[in-house]
């Protein structure tokens, strides 16, 4: 059990699980419990393939599948189009399932493999909430352009307002 991580709530290791590389999630004692909340949105964010599989939970840790791959920041220095694509995809799939991550503006959050961007530490998200991801994303990383019409078409309708971003974001390169 390797330490890689020490965060204000929690402790995160490299561990092996079944042959298989893992993290193993702490929570400190000091700490207000998070631990479950985020096990169970990792749960429900199984079947969209955008979230760490989750493959044991227990009162003050979890377990999940450790994620290979480069930050969203690397990712963004070789193919940014590609990159704001897969990003958004998951902040787009996040507010229609309900579940507000909050800090996107983390790029270390977002990981980026051959196998697709996924999203880590849902410790602080909310379930329930009217989806923000897409906005707060937006805010973080797509300032330079005039996405004005988009978002407002974004707020009144998010499948319509997520298709035109996309068309917006096609000019990119």
């Amino acid at each position: 059990m390797q330490k890689i991580f020490e965060g204000n709530r929690g402790e995160i290791y490299l561990i092996d699980y079944h042959g298989k590389r893992a993290i193993l999630k702490r929570q400190k004692a000091s700490k207000p419990n998070t631990i479950q909340k985020e096990a169970n949105i990792l749960y429900l964010l199984e079947p969209l393939q955008i979230a760490p599989k989750l493959y044991e939970a227990h009162k003050d840790y979890i377990i999940m599948e450790y994620l290979e791959g480069i930050s969203l920041k690397e990712a963004l220095k070789r193919d940014r189009k590609s990159a704001l694509f897969a990003a958004l995809r998951i902040c787009f799939m996040l507010d229609s399932v309900g579940i507000y991550h909050r800090e996107l503006g983390r790029y270390y959050h977002f990981i980026y493999s051959s196998e697709g961007m996924r999203l880590l530490d849902f410790e602080r998200a909310q379930l329930g909430k009217r989806g923000k991801n897409v906005l707060q994303f937006i805010g973080f990383y797509l300032r330079d352009l005039d996405l004005q019409k988009e978002i407002a078409l974004y707020k009144r309708d998010p499948k319509e307002g997520f298709e035109a971003l996309v068309r917006a974001l096609d000019v990119l390169r």
